[in-house]
């Protein structure tokens, strides 16, 4: 029956919010391949059980902050590329991920082809030669680079997420409660960690400003 809701939950969300209302800016790193809420919905189906569904999801909204790529504005006016923390981490253990998570292999170019962009950004020679064999396998994707979010989108998406979230937990209320109360919980951690989450990109984006505009005045 979970996994029933959640399947019913993310049905509804694309037939009746997605792109609609303050979601019509909201743009996913991965429109140009399978959305989030086509993976969340594919993981729904698909995974061994609802646990491993929704730790798919969890990571691939992850990857949707972490894996993206950003134009940001310097003091002088020139632009520098920002980039998530995932074009940081371990190369083998982002793809791996990709790879346990099912991620297609249109969804996997996106990510790998922005880390490209990245590591051709910052010249790190070795980053690039480990990409290379990765990407040969790949389809080609376009590179998606997107402004910074202001505080008043990020402050409507928490709302909007809290808002969701809220629903969701009335609907699983009407048949278990209980469930409805580990819901709730986890639903107050996840709107937390996720400002936490758009604090710390934005403290990164900024750093990263800062580091090119200094490299620019060298």
């Amino acid at each position: 029956m979970i996994r029933a809701l959640l399947i019913w939950s993310i049905l509804g969300y694309r037939r009746w919010l997605s792109g609609r209302g303050p979601l019509r800016q909201v743009r996913c790193t991965f429109h140009h391949s399978e959305s989030c809420s086509a993976f969340g919905l594919r993981a729904a189906r698909e995974a061994p059980d609802v646990r491993a569904a929704v730790a798919r999801i969890r990571r691939r909204l992850r990857r949707c902050r972490e894996a993206s790529t950003f134009t940001l504005q310097l003091p002088g006016g020139g632009r520098a590329l920002g980039w998530g923390r995932d074009h940081e981490r371990p190369l083998d253990e982002l793809v791996t991920e990709l790879v346990e998570d099912a991620e297609l292999p249109a969804a996997r170019a996106t990510v790998l082809s922005a880390r490209g962009a990245v590591a051709r950004w910052r010249g790190d020679v070795l980053d690039v030669v480990a990409l290379a064999p990765h990407l040969r396998a790949l389809p080609s994707a376009k590179l998606v680079v997107r402004r910074p979010p202001s505080r008043s989108q990020v402050a409507r998406r928490l709302l909007l997420r809290f808002a969701l979230g809220a629903a969701l937990v009335g609907a699983v209320a009407l048949f278990v409660a209980p469930v409805a109360l580990g819901l709730a919980a986890a639903l107050t951690l996840g709107v937390a960690a996720a400002g936490r989450g758009y604090l710390v990109r934005g403290q990164r984006l900024r750093a990263q400003a800062r580091a090119a505009a200094l490299r620019a005045s060298a």
